[in-house]
């Protein structure tokens, strides 16, 4: 055989070895992540669907369907609560083997997946140093600091060891006092920088605006990265908001609501 051919086939073995490790290395997950699919249920019949890298909200009867005596991880206040099966009505209900029904008391989070989602228990605290909520109301314009929630929540969002700090702020639903405005700021702090999530602010009634509260947090898709679900409760008994974050390029954007 001629040398320079030789080279070539050793070139090309050489290559061919290159390509194979970096699907080894990367490939597998980047495939593993393209196929990854999950049925994500939350509170009283808000369902999200996820599948081929985009969000879908199950809102209409027949996509609803698809979910009723399906098999569900469910967690209640963030922490495992069991697999039962999800009929989902006028609300949420859980049934065991039997179709036994089965009482829960807290926010609901349930999932179909083909893999484990880590979900990131966590507890919110009231707020003693306003230096950042004082921050953000003064580059909002907002001069009132009679808050009806107040509370920050510490948790490794972003998987660096260190943990960030997310605020909720909010003067929705006063009844001790009665602001010209409303305002809902929810913002997160890391290594002393703002990061905005929320955001609302208008002429108060009494009864418009949304309270937000952190709802869960884990990796919903499947990319290796957290996302975080929050809620915001409206008045009366009317259906909560659920909106789902990435945080992505230093920012937060929303990737379905209901």
């Amino acid at each position: 055989m001629k040398k320079g051919k030789f080279k070539y086939i050793v070139l090309i073995l050489l290559l061919i070895i290159y390509a194979a490790a970096m699907f080894l290395a990367f490939g597998v997950d980047e495939v593993k992540e393209r196929k990854a699919a999950t049925t994500i249920v939350l509170g009283d019949g808000v369902v999200w669907d996820y599948s081929s890298r985009s969000w879908l909200n199950f809102n209409t009867p027949q996509l609803i369907e698809d979910v009723n005596w399906k098999k569900f991880n469910v967690y209640v206040d963030n922490e495992k609560f069991g697999n039962y099966s999800i009929w989902i009505d006028d609300k949420t209900y859980l049934f065991d083997d039997n179709r036994e029904a089965v009482n829960y008391q807290g926010n609901l989070f349930a999932y179909r997946a083909e893999y484990l989602i880590d979900v990131i228990p966590f507890s919110s605290q009231d707020i003693t140093d306003y230096s950042y909520v004082n921050k953000v109301l003064e580059e909002h314009g907002v001069e009132s600091k009679q808050f009806t929630l107040a509370n920050v929540t510490y948790v490794d969002f972003d998987q660096d060891g260190v943990d960030e700090a997310f605020y909720i702020v909010s003067n929705v639903f006063a009844t001790e006092f009665f602001p010209d405005r409303y305002f809902s700021y929810v913002f997160m702090v890391d290594n002393e920088k703002i990061y905005m999530l929320y955001e609302d602010s208008d002429t108060n009634t009494g009864v418009n605006g949304c309270k937000p509260a952190l709802y869960t947090i884990g990796d919903f898709d499947y990319d290796k990265d957290n996302e975080l679900i929050l809620s915001c409760a409206k008045y009366s008994n009317q259906t909560p908001i659920f909106m789902l974050y990435e945080f992505q390029n230093n920012a937060f954007r929303i990737e379905i609501s209901n």
